[in-house]
């Protein structure tokens, strides 16, 4: 039987077949196919997740042949691609034309189709950092093999769902995202300890929203550093040939700066013992030299190059995102802090990474959105070793602290938490409605996989 891995190798699974159609007749052949024989579908991307959500049985669809940018229409300002097109693909075209999505993650691996329907996010003050909030249309192959166009003029009742559709409504082949004219993004950073952020927390974010478009922090738990990345829109890029210029191939690895710098140090520094001497030399080194050089450093990108691609070789490190009413943010980082020090003392388990921190702006736009009822903060650990057994303790703990200050977990990102925590968590009304119209399209529960079945039991 065929198997398929995710990105950090944590979730193996067999499955009957593997199908990669290259037009949307083949993938109505397919779906209408295992609609007859009652075998069940399973549609994947760059299978990044690091949940169960993405593990299918019978039928796993693989889009990765369907990866044609259709067409970009200026006037509209929208971008028309088949599900399969990456991110990076579509950022490279654009970028030609002056032009970007309005949200841009920096792994430029992950494909639209399945960015067009997930919790997949940056971060934003003033619009809404989740991507399918911006999405415009799609053209889809429904459970029972019919094509369904929805939009804003188009069967637009069914938006709000497809944008949250998590591979449950049937087969994404088309989507089409909005447009904006190229935002060249000026990045400084600030340092400032956790204490005293917290200690003047609604002024502090106020600050930072009143001259900033996005921010996007990291927590060094371990001393109590909060490293800003702060990002403003410029109207233009700056010349060629400044500094800054020459400094914007390091943004362009976004992120990847931790897989790239810091997590290779990381990882040669836990073979220390938490409680070793030489532990405080070793977090200088690792950690606040960088900071000291970073913190200094200022630059204006296009985002568009920030869609890089990452190597599937990779380091397998593994993040643990729950988002928080801002107003909660406080009373959960403390929470936060006291927990990872519990572990520190008792069980000499320490985070090394930082804790990742970003802002999503208040979003109705999908129905599972994890920012409905209003803005929200996020408290994203990352851990380099994702089989350590104490690890998973932590998460564990993680979760039940994180539930008692109004956390909802990410789909995608956070196991153990998500497929017992999410469903309660999230806004009721919209997923009472997200499910009618799921089972509605979806008759005979071909498109809903075990991991859902389980985060939805007690609705379904």
């Amino acid at each position: 039987m065929p198997s398929l891995s995710n990105w950090n190798n944590e979730i193996n699974f067999n499955v009957g077949d593997i199908e990669t159609p290259s037009q949307i007749t083949e993938v109505q052949d397919i779906v209408k196919k295992a609609f007859d024989q009652e075998k069940r579908v399973t549609v994947v991307g760059a299978i990044h997740s690091t949940t169960e959500c993405m593990v299918g049985s019978d039928i796993v669809i693989s889009m990765a042949k369907m990866a044609k940018i259709i067409s970009v229409d200026q006037e509209k300002m929208t971008v028309t691609v088949q599900a399969g097109a990456t991110l990076h693909e579509v950022c490279v075209h654009l970028k030609k034309l002056g032009l970007q999505l309005p949200v841009i993650l920096e792994f430029g691996n992950f494909q639209i189709g399945a960015m067009s329907g997930t919790h997949a996010n940056d971060t934003a003050m003033n619009r809404s950092a989740q991507f399918a909030a911006h999405v415009a249309g799609m053209k889809v192959v429904t459970p029972t093999g019919d094509i369904l166009e929805v939009s804003e003029s188009k069967n637009n009742q069914y938006l709000p769902a497809f944008r949250s559709h998590f591979g449950m409504l049937g087969v994404v082949c088309e989507v089409t995202v909005n447009l904006l004219k190229t935002q060249p993004l000026h990045i400084g950073y600030q340092i400032v300890q956790i204490d005293q952020f917290l200690e003047n927390f609604v002024k502090e974010v106020g600050i930072l929203k009143a001259v900033n478009d996005q921010c996007f922090g990291m927590l060094f738990a371990n001393t109590g550093k909060l490293l800003w990345q702060c990002r403003a829109f410029k109207s233009t890029l700056p010349n060629p040939h400044t500094l800054d210029r020459w400094l914007d191939p390091i943004e362009s690895r976004g992120i990847s700066l931790f897989p790239d710098l810091f997590l290779p140090l990381v990882k040669a520094s836990t073979a220390l013992h938490p409680s070793a001497e030489v532990g405080g030399l070793v977090n200088a080194a690792l950690v606040d030299l960088p900071l000291k050089i970073i913190q200094h450093s200022s630059y204006t990108i296009d985002p568009c190059d920030r869609g890089i691609l990452y190597d599937h070789d990779d380091p397998g490190f593994e993040f643990y995102d729950w988002v928080f009413p801002e107003e909660n943010w406080v009373s959960m980082i403390k929470a936060f802090l006291g927990l990872s020090d519990r572990f520190r003392r008792e069980r000499d388990f320490v985070l090394p990474l930082p804790v990742l921190i970003y802002f999503i702006k208040q979003d109705e736009a999908s129905l599972l959105s994890r920012s409905r009822k209003g803005n929200m903060m996020a408290v994203d650990p990352e851990y380099p070793n994702p089989a350590d057994p104490t690890w998973k303790i932590f998460r564990l703990a993680f979760n039940d602290v994180a539930v008692k200050h109004g956390g909802i977990p990410h789909i995608n990102k956070t196991r153990d938490g998500a497929i017992h925590h999410f469903a309660k968590a999230t806004d009721q009304e919209a997923l009472k409605q997200y499910l009618e119209i799921r089972k509605a399209l979806d008759p005979k529960n071909l498109f809903i996989n075990d991991f859902f079945k389980t985060m939805f039991a007690d609705y379904l």
